[in-house]
């Protein structure tokens, strides 16, 4: 009986030793895919920032790639406009398309609590049509 619980103990420490390794190796992998997926982008959408002499404008810049949704976008902030990002992403075709998320200069009803909710309080306009 003490044999076979010595067995059995070392074959599960065993599998379990190797679903850590697994993991391990896993995670590793999907870093590394990532990690070289995000520099693809970011080494394209640069290409094409030089061309038009924008790259020195560049304040920050954040690559996002998911692996589920295969999505794959550049983040970029400029120094003249902070309060603006925009996304710039490889079509299907291999063209380096972009969208532009505008905020607010200012953000004056979001900064602080007391005026999100002076904000929320404010009658706000309702669009209503008469289709008679």
């Amino acid at each position: 009986m003490k044999k076979i619980f010595k067995i059995i103990s070392i074959v599960v420490i065993i599998l379990i030793i190797a679903l850590v390794v697994i993991i391990y190796a896993g995670k590793h992998m999907y870093l590394n895919y990532q990690k070289h997926e995000e520099a693809k982008i970011k080494e394209k959408v640069h290409r094409v920032l030089k061309k038009k002499g924008w790259e020195k404008r560049i304040k920050t810049e954040e690559p996002t790639f998911t692996l589920n949704t295969g999505y794959n976008y550049l983040e970029v902030t400029y120094k003249d406009e902070p309060y603006n990002t925009y996304q710039y992403d490889v079509d299907d075709n291999g063209k380096i398309t972009g969208d532009a998320n505008l905020k607010d200069k200012y953000n004056k009803y979001w900064n602080n609590k007391k005026k999100r909710e002076k904000y929320k309080k404010r009658h706000h306009f309702d669009e209503k049509y008469d289709l008679k």
